[in-house]
């Protein structure tokens, strides 16, 4: 069995009329440590499968086995923790708490089990991403890139199974964006993580192992790079 299976994945919002079909049983599956990106139009189903992936929303139909476990068959209980343990999200609008200096944004998802990360596994998270000068900044200190790189860290602190990354290249300008992907695919690489990133922007999918490309909430090619 693959690391990740897709199977059938539909998303349907609403009913008759306004019925719109989000996700129409797409189906791929994804080997231990691959890197991919799944490109498409606006309105093309990124963003929801990204979501039905990561367990923040459930299917209409179809499944998804991450690491041999069906995410949408647990409990919701159960399915948070799960998502906590084995996801890292890394998101456009970078979602970092306003309060908290650069070191405890990047702890978030251990401190939620109870946990901290030894100081020298620190040092090597804030190096890795270039933040070594920024440990106790506040994310309103940092740039647009800087914010990002903390994102990063954050999203491999807890060394997840499954890296899910939505535009995360979305708000910073073309050098900033270029050079955000190269931290994400050395982070993926000396880490041996698996991951998903969605983008609208051929360029940056060009970075990765393998191109899914999606229309209208289906597969339309599955490419090598």
């Amino acid at each position: 069995m693959a690391f990740l299976e897709v199977k059938e994945l539909t998303k349907v919002y609403g009913s008759e009329e306004t019925k719109v079909i989000a996700l129409d049983q797409v189906s791929f599956s994804v080997e231990k440590g691959e890197f991919v990106a799944v490109i498409g139009a606006s309105g093309s189903g990124k963003s929801t499968l990204l979501s039905l992936l990561g367990g923040v929303d459930q299917p209409t139909h179809g499944s998804v086995i991450l690491d041999g476990e069906n995410v949408h068959e647990m409990s919701e209980a159960r399915r948070a923790i799960f998502r906590r343990r084995k996801i890292g999200f890394i998101f456009q609008e970078y979602n970092l708490i306003p309060v908290l200096n650069v070191e405890e944004n990047i702890e978030i998802p251990v401190r939620l089990d109870g946990l901290h990360i030894k100081p020298e596994n620190m040092t090597k998270i804030l190096n890795m991403h270039g933040l070594e000068g920024r440990r106790y900044h506040l994310p309103e200190e940092l740039s647009g890139g800087q914010k990002q790189r903390v994102a990063i860290g954050r999203a491999y602190a807890h060394h997840p199974a499954l890296i899910l990354a939505d535009e995360p290249t979305g708000n910073l300008d073309k050098a900033n964006g270029m050079e955000i992907m190269t931290i994400l695919k050395n982070s993926a690489k000396k880490l041996s993580q698996t991951m998903i990133l969605v983008t609208h922007d051929e360029k940056i999918a060009s970075m990765a192992e393998r191109i899914i490309t999606l229309s209208d909430g289906k597969i339309v090619s599955d490419v090598k790079t």
